[in-house]
């Protein structure tokens, strides 16, 4: 919030943005009716299209002048090369001093994005191909529960970016899902959110997936420590069932041992991933059993097409 704020004063500095606030007290009360009247070609115009999403922007209070001072702030304030700044892996986070590359998670294998001197890249394909390996053990039932059922509910326990992402992936994309299985998610620290989502859920056939990147984010935990609670107590209170009804997506190692889960069965992901952009990473575990790997990599693919688009296409046509 602090880098945002910041940006936007200094983009208040410059000569386009004054020219654009005076524009606004110019346009501000003018009619869309009025628009369309008098330029009705500007749907055709107005608008935008790349992979296969058409976006028409005409039905906003915009004109061609905006447009053009739109695009004067955005060569003002040097916004192409701060673009490639982000996808060469430049510091652009500046109140954290980190990269910013939720687009190394959808490159594909042969790209090269270096952080630190290091191409992350194989790094991300490796998080990958375990997810996948996981993911198809899971919906095929050779990974079985603790009494030897097959699991059929997979519950994600995560709070913002760990939970937001896997949870609008999911509703999109339900058409694709694996419809013999059902998928909840819990983010709420309030225990009722919790019992809603296993009510009806059977503890031999559950999966827990605990998204905490130090599996110690307090909300997180709290509902972390109900589902171990709630599974022990329909799986007879034997410890060693844990390992076989949770995972854990995070990067300490000692405190998801510490939990109960098998640490082979933890999925990490990097500080250059920011909350709110992490669904592809290995926050989209959930997403992956549901869809299956091939979608989720279809998937990848298209955000990986639409950050090339983004980062070559002329602003006006972007």
């Amino acid at each position: 919030m602090a880098a945002h704020a910041e940006t936007i004063q200094k983009s208040s500095t410059k000569p386009a943005w004054k020219v654009l606030a005076s524009h606004y007290k110019t346009i501000s009360k003018l009619h869309l009716r009025q628009l369309f009247a008098d330029d009705p070609k500007r749907g055709e115009r107005l608008s935008a299209e790349a992979i296969g999403l058409y976006l028409d922007y005409s039905k906003n209070r915009i004109t061609d002048e905006t447009l053009k001072l739109l695009l004067q702030l955005a060569e003002e304030s040097g916004l192409r090369a701060r673009i490639d700044a982000m996808f060469s892996g430049e510091k652009i986070n500046i109140t954290e001093k980190r990269a910013v590359l939720h687009t190394a998670l959808r490159a594909p294998r042969d790209a090269t994005i270096l952080v630190d001197g290091k191409n992350v890249v194989p790094e991300v394909h490796a998080v990958l191909d375990r997810m996948a390996a996981f993911s198809e053990r899971v919906r095929s039932g050779e990974w079985k529960g603790h009494t030897g059922k097959r699991i059929r509910n997979v519950v994600n326990i995560g709070i913002g970016g760990s939970d937001l992402g896997p949870v609008m992936a999911y509703e999109a994309l339900r058409y694709y899902s694996e419809r013999s299985m059902t998928f909840r998610f819990v983010s709420n620290v309030d225990g009722t959110d919790f019992a809603e989502a296993v009510r009806d859920l059977d503890p031999a056939e559950t999966l827990f997936i605990v998204s905490s990147k130090t599996f110690t984010t307090l909300e997180t935990m709290t509902n972390a420590q109900s589902a171990r609670s709630w599974a022990l107590a329909g799986l007879g209170g034997d410890e060693k069932s844990i390992a076989k009804h949770f995972v854990a997506v995070s990067t300490n190692a000692a405190e998801v041992s510490k939990f109960g889960i098998d640490t082979a069965n933890m999925f990490g992901f990097w500080d250059w991933v920011g909350g709110r952009y992490s669904m592809d990473s290995a926050i989209g575990l959930s997403t992956m059993i549901a869809v299956g790997p091939d979608n989720f990599r279809a998937m990848l693919k298209g955000f990986h097409e639409m950050d090339e688009h983004f980062r070559t296409a002329p602003f006006e046509a972007a």
